[in-house]
């Protein structure tokens, strides 16, 4: 009996923790900032990415997403964090891409 209820808590304690995880996004824009001259635009993303499959989809989300809402850069910088790791003082990306965009005249 008493190992019927530790399985059974076991297995609620394991549903909760996958439901949490799912409900999580796949990333969070924590910081954006842009640096404008006459001609041109660039901009530097922070990022934090909690579901890990798929970068290279999450990256062209995150990118079709600023160019919408900001319009297109120069240049667009998207710094990736883990998110342990962005909490921790002087960490480093684990993926940086830089996007140009030729500037159409």
């Amino acid at each position: 009996m008493k190992r019927k209820i530790i399985i059974t808590i076991a297995i609620l304690c394991l549903l909760a923790a996958i439901y949490g995880y799912l409900r999580l996004p796949d990333y969070h824009i924590m910081n954006s900032m842009s640096f404008s001259t006459q001609d041109t635009r660039d901009t530097h993303l922070t990022v934090i990415v909690y579901k890990y499959w798929g970068i290279p989809n999450v990256i062209q989300e995150i990118e079709a997403e600023h160019n919408q809402l900001n319009g297109i850069p120069t240049t667009l910088e998207i710094n990736l964090y883990y998110p342990t790791y962005f909490l921790s003082n002087n960490s480093e990306p684990f993926k940086t891409v830089t996007i140009r965009y030729d500037k159409k005249e």
